[in-house]
């Protein structure tokens, strides 16, 4: 019986630097079956012909050109050409354990149902400095429902990468990523959530997350990213209120953290009447004050800076920012 075939999508933009390990450690699987497809984002650096001479070497490896469109589009160009019969991704500019794709693969016979498997990631940073371990969150292996992985992502205990996981062709083909926005993998996991029977977690190292310091979570202040993470976060809030209504706590306390998230970012200059996302979140924020006493997922310092920023006039909190930060 032939082995089934496994898709790896990478979107590739200006990573020229870190392709050699990103790629490498992709062709050096222990599972063999492999279809590598590479996707050429409009690079301008020398990541085509990086790509192109992976290629030409390894007949596992397919190298795709298109036009500047994000990785989004990247991805959406690779999932149309993908011929596996699960299918996986990568960012360029991280890299596997050796054996990732075989434990994915093998955690769908410990669950029949499962449309969906994950592997445990760690954090790096650019000199290589283990930022995270492998393993925070979850102590066994073990399988959520779509309901149970929702609840998982309200209360950030989930992972929400789609390069940790493997999934069934038949599944994910219902699916495309949303083109010109950021944040997108944590939208498409939430659509995907109604219809998953079953995500499998596999408690094993597999994926090496490399933070970079042009990140848009680690680089200068990026309003269009937050607005996205905004969105997302009331999106959340209508369809728990659809959908899951006993969920609502959760969802009250993931519209919170991302609030603290997004109000630690901005600079006080940009904390003015006329920015619609800043004077929204602070509405939101002192909507639900009264649950924030209540939270019990809440950590100390994050209920704390959340009472502040919910009890006290606009232009004290201002003059205080710095120092909200600071301590957090």
């Amino acid at each position: 019986m032939d082995k089934p075939l496994i898709s790896v999508i990478i979107p590739v933009y200006n990573a020229a630097g870190y392709l050699q390990r990103s790629l490498d450690s992709v062709s050096l699987q222990t599972y063999r079956e492999l279809e590598i497809i590479t996707v050429d984002d409009g690079s301008k650096d020398e990541s085509l012909s990086i790509l192109e001479s992976y290629a030409a070497q390894d007949h596992r490896f397919r190298a795709i050109h298109k036009e500047n469109g994000g990785s989004s589009s990247a991805r959406n160009a690779g999932l149309k050409v993908a011929s596996g019969d699960y299918v996986g991704f990568m960012d360029a500019d991280d890299y596997i354990e050796s054996d990732m794709y075989e434990n994915l693969l093998r955690a769908y016979d410990e669950d029949a149902d499962a449309d969906v498997t994950q592997i445990l990631s760690c954090e790096e940073d650019e000199s290589g400095r283990q930022v995270k371990a492998f393993g925070e969150g979850f102590d066994t292996s073990e399988s959520f429902s779509g309901r149970e992985f929702f609840r998982t992502l309200l209360l950030h205990t989930g992972d929400s990468s789609f390069c940790t996981k493997l999934f069934r062709r038949d599944f994910i083909e219902g699916f495309s990523f949303s083109e010109g926005r950021l944040n997108e993998d944590f939208e498409l996991l939430v659509k995907m959530s109604e219809e998953i029977r079953s995500l499998h977690v596999c408690r094993k190292p597999g994926y090496h997350i490399i933070l970079r310091s042009q990140s848009n979570t680690r680089g200068d202040y990026n309003q269009p990213f937050y607005e996205n993470v905004m969105e997302n976060a009331e999106k959340m809030l209508a369809l728990t209120s659809e959908k899951y209504p006993d969920l609502k706590a959760e969802a009250i306390h993931f519209y919170l953290m991302q609030a603290m998230w997004f109000l630690l970012h901005i600079p006080s200059a940009e904390m003015r009447d006329d920015n619609r996302l800043y004077t929204s979140v602070m509405k939101r924020v002192r909507q639900y004050r009264g649950s924030i006493g209540k939270d019990q997922y809440l950590q100390p310092k994050a209920k704390r800076n959340l009472l502040i920023l919910a009890y006290l006039p606009a232009r004290t909190i201002k003059k205080m920012h710095e120092s909200i930060k600071g301590r957090s």
